[in-house]
């Protein structure tokens, strides 16, 4: 690795050895099933997968521009930048909440502090829909795995 540091990844040998995540990185962001907005240190919208621009408010102006300018309720931003200086104080553990910022949809939210080297250099935020995981949850407790094989193995359970 060209880094002095060791990323954590590889010191706790989650990492195949010699592979960058950044190889696939982008790519991972983009077809992750939930919404990802990456904000840097100071809140500007850095990244948002397509995703969060169908289900989210997120649009290309957005980009290089300070996330609270987009905040509809007043709220939010003292809220959103409390929850920054936990960050910035030191907190490695994600914040995670359920907002309703568009009157009707409901969204579950994690917020995960970026360091580099020990450095806060931005944010993750990932967005889960209430409804879809609601929805999900109860088909499990209705079928169990049943659901999930139907309609992943239409053909029945592969043979030993």
């Amino acid at each position: 690795m060209s880094s002095q540091v060791e990323l954590a990844e590889v010191a706790e040998s989650r990492i195949a050895t010699d592979w960058g995540l950044d190889q696939w990185a982008d790519r991972i962001l983009e077809q992750a099933g939930v919404g990802v907005t990456i904000l840097d240190r100071h809140g500007t919208v850095m990244y948002y997968n397509k995703w969060a621009s169908e289900h989210l408010d997120r649009m290309p102006e957005y980009i290089g521009n300070d996330v609270r300018k987009h905040h509809r309720r007043a709220v939010t931003n003292p809220r959103f930048d409390a929850m920054l200086r936990l960050f910035e104080e030191g907190r490695v553990e994600p914040v995670s909440y359920v907002a309703r910022p568009y009157g009707k949809i409901t969204i579950l939210v994690t917020v995960s502090p970026i360091r580099v080297n020990g450095e806060l250099v931005g944010f993750s935020q990932i967005v889960l829909l209430k409804d879809e995981v609601q929805e999900l949850f109860a088909l499990f407790d209705e079928s169990g795995r049943e659901s999930f094989e139907r309609e992943m193995l239409p053909n029945g359970l592969p043979t030993a």
